[in-house]
């Protein structure tokens, strides 16, 4: 079976995006959803602690402390905010690339990922005010 595609004047107004003085097409084919999530992310040779400023199932953005590069490949562990059977600590480990780097941010694409069970060293690293923001997926 064939995909189609669907013409741009029907397609549905959410996928509009809206940026000052310019209207464009959302390019994403995934939806975002904005959860403040603790990340770990690691690159080559480095490893850093960001925050997931917006998840979906294509990839994220996240916020960045150290360059990265276009095309980079990147590992990211995030603390997941559901518990499994009400009592078991998540953590979304995917692995990607760089598709879009912007002052003090990152945006991968997802090539994998999968749920594991989080440690504790990462739970109480979770915890750090400056990476949870608002939101204490741990607490």
């Amino acid at each position: 079976m064939r995909r189609r595609s669907i013409p741009a004047q029907q397609r549905p107004a959410a996928l509009d995006r809206v940026t000052p003085g310019k209207p464009t097409r959302e390019r994403r084919s995934h939806v975002r959803f904005p959860i403040p999530l603790p990340v770990r992310y690691r690159l080559a040779k480095s490893s850093s602690w960001g925050r997931i400023l917006n998840i979906g199932s294509g990839g994220a953005l996240f916020t960045i402390d150290r360059p990265v590069r276009l095309g980079q490949r990147i590992e990211l562990c995030i603390g997941w905010p559901v518990l499994l059977h009400d009592n078991v600590y998540l953590s979304l480990v995917a692995a990607g690339v760089i598709v879009r780097v912007e002052e003090g941010r990152a945006a991968v694409r997802f090539g994998k990922y999968c749920f594991r069970t989080a440690s504790s060293t990462f739970r109480q690293q979770a915890l750090l005010p400056e990476l949870c923001g608002d939101a204490q997926p741990y607490a």
